[in-house]
């Protein structure tokens, strides 16, 4: 067992159980296990008996509510001190990053090198602390100060590379997207749409087949329409998805009858396919697929889908471009439901089997309504992006954003409370870090306009827009021309544009 001792935190809290909170083994993977809380101590009931992590939702002072972990620690009866296992993990990751990114030297580390000492510094207080109150305070000091070391040497890392990668060459004309809900109303947000390079039109089985047999295409129609006569780039689908918002209601009486499922699933993508073949420029075969979140699926049952899906659409449109689109990247599913796969498992499986595909599609979508979407730190999203390094494929984050308010307190922050200008300050820092990797050649907002409580969009409802949207084409625009030859020119004197500089977006010169 594994047992972490919290002195001041969670001691209000009504629930045995932590949301999120799971246990983690080598390569930080999730393992089977069991996180409960009793008074002031978090106990963990790992299935095995070695080394093993605990990742949960940490309230991180000035850096936010985030979900964090601790180092891999060997299972005992005493107490690990939680804040300060947090911060031991932080710390030994800025060394880690630091050597694998070539950043130790101080001339350029800088100023995160100075936070990372400053945290190493706390967490020796911490260790040598007595009183168990202030030996916690020293150690919650210390992870902020790890976090923030991390941040910034991600965002160093992020910099330089931007620089590298369009210092002499500008970015592609598919550098930016939107992803469009099918019921929003063309004529409001339109204009707003047509601004930005890449257009992906979602196709809803719930929305598309509302009753078994029976077709209704009209919203779709729509805005297939409108972007292929504004010649946009289009991205149709996901044709599979089995999530609970996505599935027709009447497919739940066939929940567990494969059979059934295929049967189904491949009327409608045929019916999909056959309509828009002659204007989408690259389908998503199937999105979330190894993660059973709804319906629960085999190794060889998700193959087999996957399968069905690229050969419909290389059929019915020969030379159609393909998209495998995963979902929680972070892999938390893992632990909680049989049968899934991490989205390494899944591409390393889909190689095994040959099936081709053109890219993959990754979505990092943060502290929205969906509990399974917290907050993550941007040195945690850099090193899953990272992680495309061993697979030989293009990639596209097929789907990120944050909220404009906050919605869901459980679903986490970033630094403050979302707020729009937080959210467009976040933007521009995941943006910077994403397209940094050479492998990434789209990323793509997960929202055009606000629906509801949904505020993750770059539209309010009456489709004004935010400040996210004109932080995105400012972006763009300095990334489609070479960034070396502006070097010679002054940076502007503007606020805007010295938090760009600061946050790691080239600075508009």
């Amino acid at each position: 067992m594994l047992l972490f001792k919290v002195h001041h935190e969670l001691k209000n809290s009504d629930e045995r159980r932590l949301p999120g909170a799971h246990l983690l083994g080598r390569d930080d993977l999730p393992v089977v296990g069991e996180v409960r809380r009793d008074k002031d101590v978090v106990k963990c009931t790992p299935a095995e008996t070695s080394a093993t992590a605990l990742c949960l939702e940490v309230e991180a002072g000035a850096m936010g509510r985030l979900m964090l972990q601790t180092c891999l620690l060997k299972q005992r009866d005493e107490p690990y001190l939680l804040f300060l296992e947090l911060a031991r993990h932080r710390i030994k990751l800025y060394i880690a990053k630091s050597e694998e990114w070539q950043l130790f030297d101080p001339a350029i580390a800088g100023e995160s090198l100075k936070r990372w000492e400053h945290a190493r510094t706390l967490f020796v207080l911490a260790m040598n602390e007595l009183d168990i109150a202030t030996a916690e305070t020293f150690a919650k000091d210390a992870l902020v100060a790890a976090l923030d070391a991390n941040e910034q040497l991600a965002l160093l890392h992020a910099e330089l590379l931007v620089k590298y990668r369009f210092g002499r060459k500008g970015s592609t004309s598919t550098v930016f997207g939107v992803c469009v809900d099918p019921r929003s109303d063309i004529q409001m947000c339109g204009d707003s749409a047509k601004v930005l390079d890449v257009l992906v039109v979602p196709t809803p089985w719930k929305l598309i087949e509302p009753t078994m047999g029976k077709f209704h295409f009209d919203e779709v129609d729509r805005w297939m329409t409108f972007a292929s006569k504004a010649k946009k780039t289009i991205v149709a689908g996901p044709l599979l998805r089995f999530d609970s918002g996505t599935v027709p209601p009447w497919m739940e009486a066939h929940k567990k009858d494969f059979s059934m499922c295929v049967d189904r699933a491949y009327s409608f993508m045929e019916q999909v396919v056959h309509r828009y073949r002659g204007v989408v420029t690259m389908w998503n075969l199937g999105s979330g697929l190894h993660a059973n979140q709804h319906f629960q699926f085999t190794d060889e049952q998700m193959m087999d889908l996957t399968r069905r899906a690229s050969l419909l659409a290389k059929q019915s449109q020969p030379g159609a471009r393909t998209l495998i689109e995963l979902t929680e990247p972070f892999c938390e599913h893992v632990s909680s439901r049989p049968g899934a796969l991490t989205p390494w498992q899944y591409l390393e499986r889909l190689s095994q089997d040959g099936l081709h595909f053109d890219a993959v599609g990754i979505q990092m979508c943060f502290g929205g309504s969906d509990d399974g979407s917290v907050m993550r730190d941007l040195m945690q999203i850099s090193a899953a992006l990272d992680r495309f390094l061993s697979f030989d494929c293009k990639v596209m984050v097929s789907a990120f954003g944050v909220p404009s308010v906050q919605i869901n307190p459980k679903s986490g922050w970033w630094r403050d409370a979302w707020s729009e200008r937080v959210q467009a300050q976040w933007a521009s820092r995941f943006v910077t870090i994403a397209l940094s990797k050479p492998f990434v050649e789209t990323v793509v907002w997960e929202r055009l306009i606000d629906h509801g409580d949904d505020a993750t969009g770059l539209l309010f409802e009456n489709g004004k827009p935010k400040s996210v949207f004109a932080k995105l084409l400012a972006i763009r625009k300095i990334l489609r021309s070479p960034l070396i030859a502006k070097q010679t020119k002054n940076a502007p004197a503007n606020e805007d544009a010295n938090d760009e500089t600061r946050t790691g977006a080239p600075a508009v010169e």
